[in-house]
């Protein structure tokens, strides 16, 4: 009875924490593919974290009530057990993140003084919640200089025409969506696409001469939503570490 119970368990607690993970990546990829608004695909994210954690407790119980599993049952038990700790493990990821008090801005640029403009990706943004420009008078210039103090540009020992090719390069490096490359202005522009809700940001690379070599700034921008959780100051450092590899 013991081991039919635990089974009963282990079985319904899996199927629960794989119904529950598939909706929270569904969740996401639902709104990208335009199956649903994404006030529903995010309001189904608590459910399904919830369902994919209750399963693997459930799952979990039956697993330990079963002295001498088949393989099968290890198998299925720890599909439940898994699904869970991810589970798990992906809010204490994001909760530390959001305790991290990221400010509620959206606009990165390693110049703040004259950050580089947008121009081939304007017409792209067209319908974005966000405009292209920058936007000095809600806060974001003191908020970015407070929060990330340390995002300055690349200043290299190398020639124009170097310096140039290799912040091509690097943007190739990191697999962004090249847009438009102007030599002749400095401008490189492209954007990335983020995997799970298809959230776009854009990035414009100006690259200038100085005295020594060159100088390369980054800026990067979402279309959507008022904060970004350091996304896009990662993506500049992600960027300025590639561009130095």
């Amino acid at each position: 009875m013991t081991s039919y119970t635990g089974m009963r368990l282990i079985v319904y607690g899996t199927i629960l924490a794989i119904l529950g993970a598939l909706s929270v990546l569904l969740s996401g990829y639902g709104y990208q593919w335009g199956w649903w608004s994404f006030g529903f695909g995010f309001s189904v994210i608590p459910w399904g974290t919830g369902a994919a954690v209750l399963g693997g407790i459930i799952s979990g119980i039956g697993f330990f009530r079963i002295p001498d599993r088949t393989k099968n049952q290890t198998i299925l038990g720890a599909i439940g057990i898994g699904l869970a700790l991810i589970a798990l493990t992906n809010i204490g990821y994001w909760y530390m993140e959001v305790q991290k008090g990221y400010p509620p801005i959206h606009d990165i640029t390693t110049d703040l003084q004259d950050p580089p403009q947008f121009k081939a990706i304007v017409p792209l943004r067209a319908d974005a919640p966000n405009p292209s420009e920058y936007i000095r008078d809600n806060g974001t210039p003191e908020s970015q200089r407070s929060f990330y103090g340390e995002i300055e540009p690349i200043i290299v020992n190398m020639s124009y025409d170097e310096a140039f090719e290799r912040a091509l390069e690097t943007v190739n490096e990191l697999s962004w969506t090249l847009v438009d490359e102007d030599k002749e202005e400095g401008r490189i522009e492209a954007y990335e696409k983020l995997a799970w809700y298809g959230f776009i940001d854009d990035v414009v690379i100006r690259v200038d001469t100085t005295e020594a070599g060159a100088e390369i700034d980054i800026r990067s921008k979402s279309r959507i939503g008022r904060g970004d959780l350091g996304v896009n100051a990662k993506r500049i450092r992600a960027y300025k570490k590639a561009f130095h590899n």
